[in-house]
């Protein structure tokens, strides 16, 4: 068998052709990791937040949290409460699923590889999932103030809006990272991930949704969200570049099948060190 140089032979790979769309992430390692970590994450969301109500509410801590929501109840005014209306919409239901959509669908048709609109699709349905059953298992009631919105027949632990938040833009920062290395691009997303869950979560406790506390505890259920998606679809990335590495009977089959592109996801990668991890 004639031995061809890993570099030369993924550089004849196509950078562009329909195998990128065959290439699907969601292998038994990914969803072996999702499910794993979504029993971990609901557990100790459960816990910690059964802990605290059983424990902590009715104590100094639970004071603090109450006081904290009638701190903003007093500061309201008309011109606050239409800030945080539209805040709290940058997280809203209705306009997470369609930004879900249209932003997933427009990174599967520019870069022609489902991992990025599947990681950010995955992130915010793996983070509401465990928001809603762990808030049914919590079951802490919302602040005794007045609310500007309806609610939701979930519990106030934890901050469902804040952790979609963190799930949604923090995602695209991190898709972002994966596309480019431009400081400028980079830094604005940052800035978004940040920013727009901080807005949300000020927007959600200003309008009588949630304790402060809860929106603390969805942001942070926002982030773990990401890791797990994230190892759970690099996980299946790593199994696509292995199939496609370990075979050299019909090489050209599989570089149609499994373009570079499809077979990581940082693509900002070197060509370079990325043949020099293979091999060594």
């Amino acid at each position: 068998m004639t031995t061809v140089d890993v570099g030369t032979r993924r550089s004849q790979r196509p950078v562009r052709n329909d195998g990128g769309l065959r290439a699907w992430p969601l292998r038994k390692p990914a969803l072996w990791i999702l499910a794993k970590g979504g029993v971990l994450l609901l557990a100790l969301w459960s816990v910690i937040g059964l802990l605290f109500v059983e424990l902590l509410d009715d104590g100094p801590i639970g004071d603090a949290d109450r006081a904290g929501a009638e701190w903003l109840e007093d500061r309201r005014t008309p011109t606050w409460n239409s800030v945080t209306y539209y805040g709290s919409m940058l997280s809203e239901t209705l306009v997470k699923i369609a930004l879900v959509a249209v932003v997933g669908s427009v990174m599967v048709a520019i870069w022609r590889r489902w991992h990025d609109g599947v990681f950010l699709a995955v992130v915010v349905i793996f983070e509401a999932t465990i928001f809603v059953i762990s808030s049914f298992i919590v079951g802490r009631d919302r602040p005794p103030v007045e609310r500007l919105d309806d609610a939701a027949p979930s519990g106030s632990f934890p901050s469902g809006h804040s952790a979609a938040a963190v799930a949604f833009y923090a995602s695209l920062f991190v898709i972002v990272r994966w596309h480019t290395q431009n400081r400028a691009v980079r830094s604005i997303f940052a800035v978004v991930a940040v920013v727009v869950p901080i807005v949300v979560a000020v927007s959600r406790t200003a309008r009588g949704m949630h304790y402060p506390i809860d929106v603390v505890a969805g942001m942070l259920l926002g982030f773990a969200s990401i890791l797990v998606v994230r190892a759970a679809i690099s996980a299946g990335v790593d199994e696509i570049d292995q199939e496609a590495t370990d075979d050299d009977v019909d090489e050209v089959r599989h570089a149609s099948a499994a373009p570079d592109r499809v077979r990581r996801l940082d693509l900002t990668v070197p060509d370079a060190d990325r043949a020099a991890q293979l091999t060594g």
